[in-house]
């Protein structure tokens, strides 16, 4: 698919836990004014795109974990400075292993809390990333049934 407007590359996260009880959560951030989303941000020049979802789980939520298996790539049309630009974002599931969650008020960030996977998706605002979270979701319970 080609595009005439510019490009800008970003991934995101579906972060997930485990609790003592083995039931599966997903962590959702909140901005300002804004919805349930899952964390993520735009890569930087020269920077690997795992590095950058590392650099902007840690930055948003506070968290260090285990980048896993590619998700989904989502492309949509955003107005950046006065002009049309094609976001392209390439979600990854990423477990949770270390770190004190905080919400990074210089990101804007107002909240991050754990939900139980149907109590996030429930909350989740925007259907593109509703979608990527349940895809992770099917992915996860799959592989917690294999194991």
């Amino acid at each position: 698919m080609e595009y005439t407007h510019p490009q800008i590359r970003a991934v995101g996260g579906v972060v997930y836990r485990s609790t003592s009880h083995g039931q599966l959560e997903l962590l959702l951030i909140k901005k300002r004014g804004g919805f349930w989303t899952l964390p993520k941000g735009q890569i930087k020049p020269n920077e690997h795109r795992i590095a950058a979802l590392r650099r902007e789980i840690f930055e948003e939520t506070g968290l260090a974990g285990a980048v896993e298996a590619p998700i989904e790539e989502v492309t949509y049309q955003i107005v950046k400075r006065g002009k049309p630009c094609h976001k392209v974002v390439t979600y990854y599931l990423f477990r949770a292993e270390d770190g004190t969650l905080r919400p990074d008020k210089r990101e804007g960030i107002a909240h991050v809390r754990w939900f139980p996977i149907p109590h996030a998706l429930d909350r989740i605002h925007r259907d593109r990333v509703r979608d990527v979270a349940r895809h992770a979701s099917m992915l996860l319970q799959h592989a917690t049934l294999a194991s």
